[in-house]
């Protein structure tokens, strides 16, 4: 039975994270057998693994292992990049991350997409080990410390 073009997007987004985490590691699991224990797994495994058992998606890992076979054989100069943000992205503002980052990275891109509304708003990006939050949240946080920080003496000056 053909997957849905839903279930063919979760199912490229779990792959690609498990193929940014080997990357985040230096290295790509030709095969999952590769891995000779779940114990040198990177955490990344795990959080996708946990995210299939919470979500009761576990029946889908061996299409996951499929899609990743594939990916890793096609086209690994493509980049997941994690994004965060407080809202689900519409199609424009996907399309406008997605054109920036491949800019920035001189790479295709695939988003990994995540919706945590604790930062507010503004976004965090992780691709490759690094990270960029501009959330509003972390802003908030930089300037309670620099308010915390700042001493106010004669004239209102510091």
């Amino acid at each position: 039975m053909p997957n849905s073009r839903m279930q063919d997007r979760v199912l490229e987004t779990y792959a690609r994270s498990l193929m940014e985490a080997a990357k985040a590691e230096d290295r790509v699991f030709r095969d999952f057998n590769e891995l000779e224990t779940i114990s040198n797994a990177a955490p990344e495994v795990f959080a996708v693994l946990m995210s299939l058992f919470e979500r009761g998606q576990l029946d889908l890992l061996p299409q996951i292992v499929a899609t990743f076979k594939e990916m890793t054989e096609e086209d690994e100069d493509v980049v997941g990049v994690t994004v965060t943000t407080a809202v689900p992205l519409d199609d424009e503002l996907r399309r406008t991350i997605t054109e920036k980052c491949e800019g920035d990275l001189g790479r295709k891109v695939f988003l990994i997409e995540k919706v945590d509304p604790s930062i507010i708003g503004g976004l965090v990006l992780e691709a490759r080990g690094q990270r960029r939050d501009i959330s509003v949240k972390t802003q908030l946080r930089a300037a309670r410390e620099a308010l915390v920080s700042t001493s106010i003496t004669n004239g209102g000056e510091a």
